[in-house]
């Protein structure tokens, strides 16, 4: 994870503008959605006033606005707003402040809100707007102390203040349909609108924006309600035009919307199958090891040898790449030391030799480097000292291209907190039972439905949507896991692994072949659509590093 410090300031404050295309698109479903007479709209974060002028030459709204409220907390950005609401002819003021903040403290009501939030990590955020997030979810019942990006605050805070009847639209970030801190914004939706659409865009339909985007529009209800009518609307460059309506609950992840009523009839009937369990009730995955400063902590051989750190040395699985199978032997292990991959982590517990004697110079080294400052070494005592070195029964990986893989830890190797470890819950399955079960289109797909993508189609889940993974709690025969491994370890074809493991499914009777082969076609459909985003060559690993999330606002 980047720190602020190498972040640029454009990224920290979520500074890239709206295309006229998306400012325009929103500005149309708007119109749709209210009615005739006089309006007064609120643009939470103006930037440079794209929206202000995108109304300026909107000729549905341009004569209805009687007042634009815009906020925008930069002096250099808000005077571009000022100089928009002149040039399109609008009445109206710009607040300089944080959109949160605003939202915690006034009591206007408005008949549209517009916009396009900035995209910042939490950890990005100022302080200010981390009081103001936890002011404005206790004004608003929302759980807004720790949510993940600074959109779904400055977004909930410009809800909160729409009248009943009053319209929306926003461009927010796809993670808005499955994203563990978006569900704060997917219930509110359920609870407080009448309807929702959602216009999705192929990738690279928008070159300059970063991340991949959405347009959320709808209309607010007059009274809570408990489902909402969501409809998703995407018209794919060269493909298959998408519309499709579906009535959703709260508590719901909304990738699942992207299927065919079809493929989400054959998700449902497997998902109520009582041979299906979820993942968490058979193995425990959490984060491993949090070394704080992985370059200083994880030694190749060569640098194992040059510091003399043997003492100190524990064997490293250092990404899931490494693993070529279902099976991580101590084989491998020596072919992943011979590689020159880091393949050792540095363990200075307090049981071990004391490092201040024979490596004290290299202690040194990561003192100069400013290790001790860093967050996570400055909270421990030595900095040096890295807590929970333990290794796991099954390690799964935390990021993947394709699709994740859960494999067995044979070789006792430690984790870093790019690969999870798991621990066995249940005494009536084998780890090996585990990772025999898991590759298959039931399984796989609900990982693309649980989990998230961000920039470069880097699937990515988090522990507890790993503990929401749908898995065959059977045993397997004893030659299945043996076989898998062969094939993982062979195939060019990643695609050979999952087609092995949907037959084993089928001949095992556990899953019926049709409704197998929807499954398949609806995670293929997923994945398709996730790696499309690769195409824009953003240099983005396919394998299991994934990248940092990029800013769009």
């Amino acid at each position: 994870m980047r720190t602020a410090e190498q972040t640029s300031a454009a990224r920290l404050r979520g500074g890239f503008y709206t295309p006229d295309a998306l400012v325009d698109l929103c500005l149309r479903r708007v119109g749709e959605l209210v009615p005739r007479g006089a309006l007064r709209v609120l643009e939470p974060s103006a930037g440079d006033g794209a929206f202000v002028r995108g109304i300026g030459r909107s000729a549905e709204l341009r004569g209805r606005v009687s007042h634009l409220q815009a906020i925008e907390p930069l002096e250099i950005e808000a005077e571009k707003v000022r100089r928009a609401l002149r040039g399109a002819g609008l009445t109206g003021a710009v607040s300089r402040e944080s959109a949160i903040a605003w939202a915690a403290g006034t009591v206007e009501t408005y008949d549209v809100a517009v916009g396009n939030p900035p995209f910042v990590r939490y950890q990005f955020a100022c302080a200010a707007d981390r009081v103001a997030a936890g002011n404005l979810g206790d004004r608003t019942g929302l759980h807004l102390t720790a949510v993940g990006n600074l959109w779904i605050g400055v977004l909930l805070g410009a809800l909160s203040r729409l009248r009943a009847g009053g319209a929306f639209a926003f461009v927010v970030p796809s993670e808005c349909l499955t994203g563990v801190s978006a569900s704060v914004v997917r219930d509110w939706l359920v609870r407080e609108c009448e309807a929702v659409r959602l216009d999705l865009f192929a990738p690279s339909s928008f070159p300059d924006v970063l991340q991949e985007v959405l347009v959320l529009s709808g209309r607010r209800g007059a009274k809570p309600a408990t489902s909402l009518g969501l409809r998703l609307v995407e018209e794919p460059a060269g493909g298959e035009r998408i519309d499709r309506a579906h009535h959703v609950g709260a508590g719901q992840t909304w990738t699942k919307y992207l299927l065919s009523p079809h493929q989400v009839a054959a998700l449902e009937a497997a998902a109520a199958d009582e041979r299906v369990t979820r993942l968490g009730g058979l193995v425990a995955f959490e984060v491993s090891i949090v070394t704080g400063a992985n370059a200083f902590f994880t030694v190749t051989a060569s640098e194992l040898e040059r510091h003399g750190l043997h003492d100190w040395a524990r064997p490293l699985l250092p990404r899931i790449r490494h693993a070529a199978g279902l099976r991580y032997t101590p084989v491998d292990h020596a072919a992943t030391e011979a590689a020159n991959a880091r393949a050792h982590v540095l363990d200075f517990s307090a049981g071990r030799p004391d490092p201040r004697g024979a490596a004290r110079a290299y202690l040194e080294d990561g003192e100069s480097q400013g290790l001790p400052a860093r967050y996570k070494c400055r909270i421990r005592e030595p900095w040096y000292r890295v807590p929970g070195i333990r290794a796991g029964e099954l390690l799964l990986s935390k990021r993947s291209h394709r699709f994740p893989r859960v494999v067995v830890n044979e070789a006792g190797v430690f984790t870093t907190d790019t690969i999870y470890r798991g621990r066995m819950l249940t005494p009536d399955l084998t780890p090996r039972a585990i990772a025999a079960n898991f590759h298959n289109s039931q399984t796989l797909l609900s990982a693309e439905l649980e989990g998230r993508s961000f920039g470069g189609g880097v699937l990515e889940l988090v522990p507890s949507e790993v503990g929401r993974l749908a898995l065959h709690a059977d045993e397997p025969p004893a030659t299945l896991m043996d076989e898998l491994d062969a094939i993982a370890r062979s195939a060019a074809d990643p695609e050979a692994l999952v087609r092995a493991s949907d037959a084993s499914l089928v001949r095992r009777g556990l899953v019926e072949a049709d409704v197998l082969a929807a499954l398949g076609n609806a995670r293929r459909l997923l994945v398709a659509r996730r790696l499309a985003r690769n195409r824009r060559g953003a240099g983005v690993s396919q394998q299991d590093e994934g990248n940092d999330v990029a800013a769009a606002g």
